[in-house]
């Protein structure tokens, strides 16, 4: 069965939320019961008959940003009381003490769930990066590097804490709250290593989901879209942010931008070149 493609969502009916559900439920509901198995180890794949959960109520968003201290930006208040979360989650096959077994994961966070996992996923970017400062790698727009291993980590969480916060999006993809700004960028963050890798919300979900990239000028679903039309920067995302620069069309993360980058390996006692 044909899958319906971007392009056939009409302007004048169903929001890019729309459109992102029937197609994903559609090829869910196609999904062979052993793909899981089949993907290979490590590998997860979707479970047959998987559907979006949705319905976040206002009231729920706002304990989210009350409990974690963030502003969830418009776009992603409204796939969140749209959409939400699949389930059930990813299927995997992983080896544990010995045996084979089958695992899940989720893709996108469970707002409605235990915590422990969300606050950790909040603190993974700053664990990278404080890993990477701990083996020698320092950035000049940090200023000098202290001496004190301690007094390093305290600048750097410093610094990021006076930064937009980065809220988990799917794995270790991030969007960035920016004041003022209703959507995106979103960016990956390995380790000390981070890169923008889509220029909004819906951006990013067609890129996970396995639908596509969005190209320049192509618009989000018809009127009253659930996320902002794409008329901005390209869908890689490699105009939104140059460190140093403020062209028109791109934006500036503090400190963020300072690291796509990367950030430079400095032996310990040499000078910071600034």
């Amino acid at each position: 069965m044909a899958l319906p493609t971007f392009a056939d969502a009409a302007p004048a009916e169903p929001t890019f939320l729309d459109w992102l559900r029937r197609t994903t439920e559609s090829r869910w509901a196609n999904t062979g019961s052993c793909d899981a198995a089949t993907a290979g180890l490590g590998e997860p794949a979707w479970q047959p008959g998987t559907r979006w959960r949705g319905g976040m109520s206002q009231s729920d968003l706002d304990i989210v940003e009350a409990m974690f201290g963030v502003h969830l930006p418009l776009a992603y208040r409204r796939f969140l009381s749209t959409l939400h979360t699949p389930d059930p989650p990813l299927a995997a096959l992983a080896v544990r003490h010995g045996r084979l077994v089958r695992v899940e994961e989720r893709l996108f966070p469970d707002w409605t769930g235990p915590t422990t996992p969300l606050l950790g996923a909040f603190e993974a970017p700053m664990e990278g990066i404080l890993r990477g400062v701990a083996i020698g790698r320092w950035h000049p727009a940090w200023g000098d590097r202290p001496d004190d291993a301690r007094e390093r980590v305290h600048l750097v969480r410093a610094l990021a804490s006076a930064a937009p916060r980065l809220i988990p999006f799917a794995g270790q993809r991030y969007l960035v709250a920016l004041p003022g700004h209703g959507d995106g960028p979103v960016i990956a963050v390995h380790g000390a290593d981070v890169t923008v890798i889509a220029p909004d919300v819906a951006g990013v979900l067609l890129r996970e989901l396995g639908l596509g990239e969005r190209r320049h000028g192509t618009p989000a679903g018809g009127s009253g879209a659930g996320v902002t039309r794409a008329t901005g920067p390209a869908s890689d995302g490699s105009a939104l942010v140059a460190p140093g620069r403020g062209a028109s069309g791109e934006r500036e993360i503090p400190f963020w931008s300072d690291l796509m980058g990367g950030i430079p390996w400095l032996p310990f006692g040499a000078p910071v070149r600034t």
